[in-house]
């Protein structure tokens, strides 16, 4: 079969197995998802006492279920003050993950951009609080960076914006996607944050 029909086939059996998650398919996801909790747990010596297990999961989309929410605390915040829900915003640097770009495509959530320059690669703090208003529902931030794997300046950032959020009482949070750098900085002092 060639053509149009392989296309209908093709159709056909995705959607037999589309609403099927993984897990569904196979108890293999899992039982490797709980080993790597389980080492991560070991690496960074939780407390888990002799008849105790850790608890945790693997998980696909994380940035975009992190935006939403985001979003849905903003707009329950905002309900709540009797102020409009429908304007919604997040910060972010053009050099993030496409899953921002995606997030508030499908969302509905404007995305503000912040330019990097010419010799400056990472999205730059200072700016990025310039463009945090009332319908601001975070700033994301990197560590790894899409164009040159640099980390962005979280505490920098983490300042700034706690300084504005003191002042507005507008209570804009931050995302940092872990990207490639999210389990190297966790062990690096010059990233950790007091």
């Amino acid at each position: 079969m060639t053509g149009t029909g392989q296309k209908l086939n093709i159709r056909r059996r995705v959607g037999e197995v589309n609403s099927l998650s993984f897990c569904c398919l196979s108890p293999t996801p899992t039982s490797l998802d709980n080993r790597c909790v389980n080492m991560i747990a070991n690496l960074f010596h939780a407390p888990v006492g002799q008849d105790e297990a850790v608890i945790g999961c693997g998980i696909v989309a994380s940035s975009e279920s992190a935006g939403l929410a985001f979003k849905m605390k903003w707009q329950y915040r905002r309900k709540a003050q009797g102020l409009p829900i429908d304007k919604p915003n997040i910060v972010t640097g053009v050099n993030v993950q496409v899953c921002w770009e995606k997030f508030a495509r499908y969302f509905e959530v404007e995305l503000k951009e912040v330019k990097l320059s010419e010799d400056y690669y990472v999205m730059d703090p200072a700016k990025a609080v310039e463009m945090v208003d009332e319908n601001s529902i975070c700033v994301a931030a990197i560590l790894g960076s899409t164009f040159t794997g640099e980390f962005e300046y979280v505490k920098l950032l983490n300042d700034l914006l706690a300084e504005k959020n003191a002042k507005t009482a507008w209570e804009t949070p931050i995302h940092v996607d872990a990207a490639s750098g999210g389990f190297i900085a966790s062990m690096g002092e010059e990233y950790q944050c007091q």
